[in-house]
């Protein structure tokens, strides 16, 4: 059996157009809960500074029940940048929860995950190691067995320096007179060919263009030869993949950037075919992806995270043109277009397509220059860490040095105020971490040394009320997110007035895959007969609510049914 060498590449990843990757919905920034907008800014709030800053937990409590924005700013006042994790300047106005960037646990900086690079890969590799297979399994192998080929090209999580908000909204077809024009998304019913930066848009934590990490990928033949020889399963596309894993990674980015092109380049009749305001914009990124991608494979570009598309995210097999994707035959979709929307960044001024990044191998010089500047940016916050510890040893040797000197009372005493100050901070040091229950522990400990001391009632409170106001904003978040899970008719069942009614309906729409059909529709006016005869009048009133929730011909023939008109 002939072993192949197992190779390592360290690579610099580049951003080129906006790239987020998603922290998951439990981590979105919840507007009048999570983050509050004054001047033009975003205050992410942390709570432990909240506390610190002697800010009336109990009054906060309330506002972020009510998620009463307002409120908050008034009472926070001038602390806001003090009590915040993050600030950043806001693109445009929001109500809408903000999509967060993954981050790492110990230094919370923003980080790409090898996991998400991996599977945008393995999307490239789909299309490249496919004939007439049409599923992951069929072409990479299965987990389960051991074969699937995937396991073989490993990929670091990379940190990156720092992070926006950006803009994004949703280029889509919209049918005029039996034909299919471009268009922008506004709300669930309403596409339109202008332009508006708000309205059916959202914010993302991204990193911006030009900014760099670096990482590893390995190919690990070796390994590879050791499956092919010792088992018994079939091997698809063994060849193929043996020469991907002994060649170096230039052919690897090759593979990518034939995928890439043939992507952009169908992209690119897309947005000839479908026009609309400032559709042009994404006409010339496309041609700026393409003009960049080089002839020699030097690096690639690769299409990854939010904003993907179907299209990238199976491989770009199914299709040679996607202006002849055909109409959905059934279901909610039934009659439209598939695969009809393109999630655009607004940045520099300018719309571009989402989650373009290069990759580019780096020399031996290159990786000791990054690898110098990496260990000096991780020294120094290390340092920054350790440095007060490393002091309060320094200045306890001192004291107990001066403590022989002195009276064996006076040294005791010290010794009860060491131990005192001991717990203090390691009470500090868990509330810190968000360990209440052990902070409870150690703050405990230290009250017996000296009962009801200032400082163990201060920390004690701070606490109590941090912990209070964590256990509070979780159990919001997951009750709201549980209550507008739910289908329509639970969540607007028992509602007693037309704008309570109309408001719940509006929110329940704004949830991802909701969408306005014939059984929301008979849960609505189910809900709405209910209603006193006062309030089904108050509907009418509320007309302009209704259709910029459900549409106009949905609202007239809501108002129709109520008797309205």
């Amino acid at each position: 059996m002939t072993f192949m060498e197992d190779k390592k590449y360290y690579v610099e990843l580049e951003v080129v157009t906006p790239l987020s990757v998603g922290a998951g919905n439990d981590n979105d920034w919840m507007r009048g809960i999570d983050y509050v907008q004054k001047d033009g800014k975003v205050y992410v709030l942390d709570i432990k500074k909240v506390a610190e800053q002697g800010i009336d937990i109990d009054r906060l409590t309330t506002l972020f029940k009510n998620t009463d924005e307002q409120g908050i700013s008034m009472l926070i006042g001038n602390k806001l940048e003090a009590v915040s994790r993050f600030v950043f300047k806001s693109p445009v106005s929001t109500t809408n929860a903000i999509k967060t960037f993954l981050r790492t646990q110990l230094f919370n900086k923003p980080v790409i995950a090898g996991s998400s690079i991996k599977g945008s890969v393995r999307s490239a590799l789909f299309n490249y190691l496919r004939d007439n297979e049409r599923t992951n399994e069929e072409v990479f192998g299965n987990m389960k067995d051991g074969t699937d080929f995937m396991r073989f090209i490993r990929i670091a999580d990379i940190e990156m320096p720092s992070t926006k908000l950006i803009n994004t909204k949703l280029f889509n077809l919209q049918k005029k007179d039996n034909d299919w024009t471009g268009g922008w998304k506004h709300a669930m019913t309403e596409t339109t060919s202008q332009f508006r930066s708000n309205g059916f848009n959202t914010l993302y934590e991204c990193e911006a263009p030009g900014n760099k990490g670096i990482g590893t990928i390995s190919l690990a033949g070796n390994l590879f030869e050791v499956l092919t020889s010792n088992t018994d399963k079939p091997i698809t596309k063994k060849d193929k993949k043996r020469t991907l894993l002994r060649e170096d990674i230039h052919t690897l980015f090759k593979i990518i950037n034939q995928v890439t092109r043939e992507y952009l380049l169908k992209e690119k009749a897309f947005f000839e075919k479908y026009t609309a305001e400032r559709s042009s914009e994404l006409l010339d990124n496309v041609n700026m992806l393409l003009n960049m991608i080089p002839s020699d494979n030097s690096f690639c570009l690769l299409k990854m995270s939010a904003g993907v598309g179907f299209h990238s995210i199976t491989g770009d097999w199914q299709y040679d043109d996607y202006s002849k994707t055909g109409l959905w035959e059934d279901g909610r979709n039934a009659g439209k277009k598939k695969y009809k929307s393109r999630k655009t960044a607004e940045y520099g001024g300018h719309l571009q397509l989402m989650g373009f990044v290069k990759l580019r191998a780096l020399n031996a010089d290159d990786v000791a220059k990054e690898m110098d500047s990496l260990t000096e940016e991780h020294a120094e916050i290390i340092e920054s860490i350790i440095a007060p510890a490393r002091q309060r040893e320094i200045e306890m040797q001192k004291r107990l040095e001066e403590d022989n000197l002195r009276q064996k009372a006076i040294e005791e005493e010290r010794e009860k105020q060491s131990l005192f100050r001991e717990l203090l901070n390691q009470a500090q040091g868990s509330f810190n971490d968000n360990l209440w229950d052990d902070a409870i522990t150690k703050i405990e400990e230290a009250n017996s040394i000296y009962p009801d001391h200032d400082e163990v009632i201060s920390l004690k409170n701070k606490i109590k009320k941090a912990k209070e106001v964590e256990e509070f904003r979780s159990a919001e978040q997951a009750a709201t997110t549980q209550k507008f899970s739910q289908p329509l008719a639970e969540v607007i069942m028992g509602k007693t007035s037309a704008g309570n009614l109309i408001g719940t309906l509006a929110k329940w729409l704004k949830q991802e895959g909701h969408t306005f059909g014939e059984t929301e529709y008979a849960a609505f006016l189910q809900e709405a007969n209910k209603l006193s005869p006062k309030e089904i009048k108050n509907i009418r009133g509320k007309r302009k609510d209704l259709q910029k929730a459900i549409g106009d011909n949905q609202t007239e023939r809501l108002l129709n049914d109520l008797g309205l008109i």
